[in-house]
């Protein structure tokens, strides 16, 4: 498998443009979680929370069905991978020892090289195209916390914001992909949120700017809100399913350095089993889960992100993996629906 990671911009991620990633399996849980949940704590990809039996069950009756973990290291036998002890997409042994300080400096490190990342000449009418793999889990009382079957994800994504995009993911009902729909006009309800590339130019480029920024996007009308939660997450968010202006990811980055709690974990495998460093953060709206942002240990270049329950409980085992992605490809093409 070959990955083409040299077209453009930088290599980073966005918040709204998550709310895409798990669409075929969480879609009712995200429909459900949206009535009822600040803005500013929704996920891209609504990961099943790490709760006791009560919220596994009413998840799965979400979702519907269950699905074993398979992939590389599983033959295909429906069982769950790592549990020997071994790092892989799917299983974190050491979770609760594995990270380490450091991060203000490995940040620092990843910024200097996403600020030397070549800008491109990126037209409207263009679409940013990104190729994933990904996988979430699924959790109830009987069969626990079991990962989906590894597939891969396409988007493409207007420039502008102003057109349609595309989704397309093995076992979609549409044949030809699910459509995007365009990014709000500026002063729009979402637009702050969007992912687009235009959108994305316009962010700070000063590291304290930029947290300034990311802290004032949680909702002001919930007291109970944790601004360096919200801003982790908006990071991870932002840095995900999208193209990065090199100024602006480096900025990211930077504030992310800036953040309170932010650790290495110095081995961490994205989805397609590739081994690299990662920056994480405990999340303080649910403690039992770890956010982390994956890079190539040579490169720098953000590789995937995944996210890991560190608690056990009645369903969950500590070190299990609650989502994961590998970022494959990203590119500029002239045509939805085309590969670059």
């Amino acid at each position: 498998m070959t990955y083409d990671t040299s077209s453009l911009p930088e290599r980073d991620l966005p918040p709204g443009r998550h709310s895409q990633l798990k669409e075929h399996m969480m879609r009712e849980i995200r429909q459900a979680r949206a009535e009822d949940e600040p803005a500013n704590r929704r996920r891209r990809w609504s990961r099943p929370v790490v709760a006791g039996p009560a919220v596994a069950a009413a998840l799965v009756l979400a979702v519907i069905t269950a699905v074993t973990v398979t992939g590389a290291d599983s033959g295909g036998s429906g069982t769950p991978v790592g549990k020997d002890g071994k790092a892989t997409y799917a299983f974190a042994p050491m979770v609760n020892g594995d990270t380490k300080g450091g991060a203000a400096a490995l940040l620092d490190r990843i910024a200097t090289v996403a600020a030397r990342s070549p800008a491109g000449d990126i037209r409207d009418d263009q679409f940013v195209y990104i190729r994933s793999l990904v996988a979430y889990a699924t959790t109830s009382d009987d069969i626990g916390a079991e990962l989906e079957l590894l597939h891969e994800r396409e988007v493409w994504m207007s420039v502008d914001g102003t057109r349609a995009g595309l989704i397309r993911e093995p076992g979609d009902e549409f044949s030809d992909g699910r459509e995007l729909e365009p990014a709000p006009a500026p002063g729009e309800p979402g637009y702050e949120s969007s992912t687009h590339y235009r959108h994305l130019q316009t962010l700070p480029t000063d590291a304290d700017a930029m947290l300034k920024w990311l802290r004032s996007q949680g909702s002001k009308e919930d007291e109970d809100r944790d601004l360096d939660q919200d801003a982790y997450v908006l990071i991870g968010d932002l840095l995900h399913e999208s193209m990065m202006p090199p100024n602006v990811s480096a900025a990211l980055f930077r504030a992310a350095a800036k953040i309170p709690g932010v650790v290495v974990v110095p081995d961490a495998v994205d989805a397609d089993g590739r081994h690299g460093v990662a920056v994480a953060r405990y999340d303080a709206y649910n403690p039992g889960v770890r956010d982390e942002l994956i890079f190539d240990r040579e490169t720098l270049e953000l590789i995937g992100v995944r996210s890991v329950a560190t608690k056990a409980t009645d369903t969950i085992e500590a070190g299990q993996v609650l989502g994961t992605t590998a970022i494959l490809q990203r590119a500029v093409v002239d045509t939805k629906g085309k590969r670059p």
